[in-house]
């Protein structure tokens, strides 16, 4: 008997269920209980299941759970930049900490997505949540339930597949190898220079970007530019920043149109299970079709816990994610030339293609 063949399709559409799941039912339960504000915690907790999405299962409760774990603390670390009021200069230390250690995390557990995109978004949206000394308590146990949850449907895979697999084989991805995971890559240059290249493009973005009169949230130049730049032995493309850039634009007039229409809080809750689910089939097949789903998720998202005019939204994410391009696109050249100069690649642009 011939086994039916595998569908890619089926795979991207298995892990972007449990995505949608993850993050969207802490969501709606928050805004059932009459919590939109702290909408955003919910979101990044569900984020720790897009993680080891092909691994084992064994390997996959690590991945989640390390990942997990990483949010969690950019999370937290977020909020006591938020209570304690830093100072510019506070906040930026706080986001070299957070990139040094998701860049190693990431790196050394060789999950995918690799770059430091969730964990960056979780501190520098966490630091702008208005939050008191009595709201810790609370926002602790959105946190912990959230990413809790985030790990159970991440792992949930495992049961349905014990149950389902027998019966029709075909409709389940196959799994990948187990991954040796070493310490080893802490020694080598590749992985420092990788951490270098994130640093000084998120600093370069964020300065640039609080200098300019008239643009709010520097922050997501400095989300543009982790999420464009490359991952330990990844080539750094144009491609991938031009794409991020016409994703984004895209993403911005749906989302500004939805805005503008007013919709109520479960509506916010449809745009995130729609924007997730959508977001993840297409990021592997075309990043810019990925954005347009994933763009209208973060800002409709965030308006719940951080409410502004949607025109005023819309001119600051297209301002600061083009900076934010241009910047890791500078850096893309400025590698290139440290490479011919000394005769061999970067560790984060070998001839391995970023996706």
């Amino acid at each position: 008997m011939t086994k039916p063949p595998h569908s890619l399709r089926t795979v991207n559409l298995e892990g972007a269920a449990r995505a949608a799941i993850a993050g969207s039912v802490p969501l709606a339960l928050l805004i059932a209980l009459g919590l939109p504000q702290y909408a955003a915690f919910a979101m990044f907790a569900g984020f720790a299941a897009i993680f080891g999405q092909t691994e084992p299962y064994r390997q996959r409760a690590v991945t989640v759970g390390v990942a997990a774990a990483l949010q969690t603390a950019c999370m937290f670390a977020g909020v006591a930049v938020s209570m304690i009021g830093a100072a510019l200069w506070l906040q930026a230390a706080g986001l070299v900490v957070v990139l040094v250690v998701a860049v190693c995390t990431l790196s050394l557990l060789r999950t995918i997505p690799a770059q430091p995109i969730f964990p960056t978004f979780a501190f520098v949206v966490s630091a702008l949540v208005p939050l008191r000394p009595a709201d810790l308590p609370l926002v602790t146990t959105i946190i912990l339930g959230s990413v809790a949850w985030a790990w159970l449907v991440a792992m949930s895979g495992a049961v349905i597949r014990r149950v389902g697999h027998p019966r029709a084989p075909h409709a389940f991805r196959p799994l990948a190898e187990h991954k040796h995971r070493t310490l080893a890559p802490l020694r080598t240059a590749a992985l420092w220079e990788t951490v270098a290249l994130n640093v000084v493009g998120a600093l370069v973005a964020g300065a640039v970007a609080e200098t300019i009169p008239g643009l709010g949230h520097p922050y997501w130049a400095v989300i543009a530019v982790v999420s464009t730049l490359p991952a330990l032995r990844q080539r750094h493309t144009v491609v991938r920043a031009f794409q991020r850039f016409i994703g984004t634009i895209g993403g911005t007039v749906i989302a500004v149109g939805i805005l503008l229409l007013e919709p109520s809080v479960w509506w916010i809750v449809v745009i995130a299970v729609v924007g997730q689910f959508f977001a993840e089939v297409f990021v592997a097949r075309n990043y810019a079709v990925s954005l347009l789903f994933l763009t209208p998720l973060a800002l409709a998202v965030s308006w719940l816990s951080l409410p502004e005019a949607p025109e005023l939204l819309a001119l600051d994410r297209v301002a600061q994610t083009t900076l934010g391009a241009l910047v890791s696109v500078a850096l893309l050249f400025v590698g290139r030339g440290i490479e011919r100069r000394r005769g061999r690649a970067l560790g984060a642009t070998s001839t391995i293609r970023t996706v």
